[in-house]
């Protein structure tokens, strides 16, 4: 299959605020407890749901949301997920010896 032009997903603004709202803050907590892609998902279209959007195409409607999100707002849209990533990289490895401790971090 091959497509004509890239996807470029509607902006931010075309959406419902209200559903948009639902659905970022919805899939940023989500992401950022470590859930896998299927359940952040699956929570953001309930959220969807809920503020309004119809249940029919609500997955694709929800997938276009969260495109735009990335693109207009993707600092805010993954931040909790980055943060804890970062969080686990670091306590998945070993502390130098030399290396003074990040703030709020024990070293022993």
């Amino acid at each position: 299959m091959s497509y004509d032009h890239l996807y470029k997903p509607e902006p931010c603004t075309s959406w419902p605020a209200a559903q948009l709202r639902a659905v970022g803050i919805t899939y940023r907590e989500a992401a950022g407890q470590g859930l896998d892609a299927a359940t952040c998902l699956e929570r953001a279209v309930a959220a969807y749901v809920a503020a309004g959007g119809e249940r029919q195409g609500s997955t694709r409607a929800v997938l276009d949301m969260i495109a735009s999100l990335a693109m207009e707002e993707g600092d805010w849209l993954w931040g909790p997920a980055k943060a804890l990533r970062d969080r686990q990289a670091r306590a998945d490895r070993q502390p130098d010896l030399f290396e003074l401790p990040v703030e709020g971090e024990a070293r022993c």
